[in-house]
């Protein structure tokens, strides 16, 4: 049983000095039983000649703990206090070095010091390990409105896979393989677009195929099926070079130009009856693909890529763009009409495909995205372990003048490579649950944490 963590999460003002900045509530370091040493991680030039953030540490000093700035203080059985300025913004945070235990996170607002609001919340967290024969990528909750508990559906290369939450672990009830050889997840979604109470799911899967000398392609392959109680049930047969997708409980399908098979600029969108949407929901224009865009209402979107997300508004040029790392996901693959040649004084070789990735998963509502930053980093084989943290956070836009237009409000660091997450309820209580794996690799989840 892994220990509770405290979070507290602080919208921290004071009146008119900032000498009062770092005057943090430390009664929280006494649930702290580890080794009392702290090391000061930051990305603030000139905190340790901050008079008013050593006055900081000089109470923890006073608590007993010895305080150091950098490496020099690393310790695998203390603690970590990570200092960072975000936009116009200190968040503050006192943490395990394995950042499974939070003892404090306060987020300093320097512009905006005219109310105080504290919120104390104590949350549990368990992981657990999946079998060897599972490794999902995706997953959605099912929503019933006459359940305490939503099912859940996960999507690995092979299968779709039904499975129910009880509050402690996941039972797997029902699972369909995919009838594709070879075949990698692509998307998953779910919704409802019938007259009947059950979810529908749409899924789609891709097939690389390779021609001789040529390179390869990848061909889609979507299909939309529906839970009956603990059953998985086709309700359309599979159709090629569509991609499916839910949009705010719509039903949305994309075609393809098709050359030789290849995966070409996205011809356009409709909704299930052939009612075309257009910008409507932003989703026609050739440089979008239906997986990338998350609307917000019907003149802005998110659109999400491989490394970053953009807040597309006709009101907001240049767009606000999110830095997020790179992802290990899956990739559509176009092979080129004219292949390229590389060359060098010691080699030429030919390029023959171009790579389109799936974007991350990211959840739109009320202003805000939730979604993960990717900044754990993968070991070298035999030499070192993987190192650092992935962060599910919350980002806020702003209608100011923020460079980046976004504010990022962390939420929580895995030791792990996060996969895809997705709210589940349990006795009508959300909770969040992370597919992850230990390592950077496409084979899809090997743990599930849940918060």
């Amino acid at each position: 049983m892994k220990p509770f963590f405290l979070i507290f999460l602080v919208f921290f003002a004071v009146s008119g000095a900032q000498a009062q900045v770092y005057d943090l509530p430390l009664d929280s370091l006494s649930e702290w039983t580890g080794k009392k040493s702290i090391r000061v991680v930051s990305n603030i030039d000139g905190l340790s000649a901050d008079k008013e953030f050593l006055a900081l540490l000089g109470r923890l000093n006073i608590k007993g703990f010895d305080v150091k700035f950098g490496g020099s203080g690393s310790s695998e059985e203390g603690l970590i206090l990570e200092v960072l300025q975000i936009s116009d913004r200190i968040a503050v945070s006192i943490k395990s070095t394995d950042s499974q235990k939070y003892l404090l996170s306060v987020l300093i607002d320097e512009n905006d010091q005219s109310e105080v609001a504290l919120r104390e919340e104590v949350s549990s967290r368990s992981v657990l390990p999946l079998p060897e024969d599972f490794n999902p990528k995706m997953v959605e909750a099912l929503s019933w409105s006459d359940r305490e508990e939503d099912q859940l559906v996960f999507l690995s290369d092979s299968s779709l896979v039904l499975g129910v939450f009880d509050g402690n672990r996941i039972k797997r009830v029902d699972a369909l393989a995919s009838s594709l050889k070879n075949s990698k997840a692509i998307f998953l979604s779910v919704g409802q677009s019938d007259s009947d109470s059950n979810p529908e799911i749409a899924v789609v899967w891709g097939q690389d195929r390779d021609i001789s000398g040529k390179g390869q392609y990848t061909k889609l392959y979507s299909q939309l099926f529906e839970v009956s109680e603990q059953e998985l049930r086709e309700e359309t047969k599979k159709t090629e070079n569509i991609a499916l997708r839910f949009i705010n409980n719509q039903l949305y399908t994309q075609r393809y130009e098709l050359l030789q098979g290849d995966i070409g600029k996205p011809a356009f969108a409709f909704a299930e009856g052939g009612d075309v949407r257009g910008d409507s929901i932003v989703l026609s224009n050739a440089e979008k693909m239906i997986f990338s865009v998350f609307p917000v209402d019907n003149t802005t979107s998110i659109v999400v890529g491989e490394e970053s997300l953009e807040l597309r508004s006709p009101s907001r040029k240049p767009w606000p763009q999110l830095d997020l790392g790179k992802v290990s996901s899956p990739r559509l693959i176009k092979r080129l009409e004219e292949r390229e040649i590389t060359t060098s004084p010691d080699y030429a070789f030919s390029v023959n495909e171009e790579y389109l990735s799936i974007p991350r998963k990211v959840i739109v509502n009320n202003g805000t995205v939730l979604t993960y930053i990717r900044q754990r980093r993968s070991g070298f084989s035999g030499l070192a372990p993987a190192s650092g943290a992935d962060k599910l956070i919350r980002a806020r836009w702003d209608n100011g003048g923020l460079d980046s237009g976004f504010t990022v409000f962390p939420i929580y660091e895995l030791s792990s490579f996060i996969v895809d997450f997705s709210y589940v309820k349990n006795k009508g209580k959300s909770r969040l649950l992370i597919l992850a794996n230990q390592e950077n690799s496409s084979q899809g989840a090997n743990e599930i944490y849940i918060y």
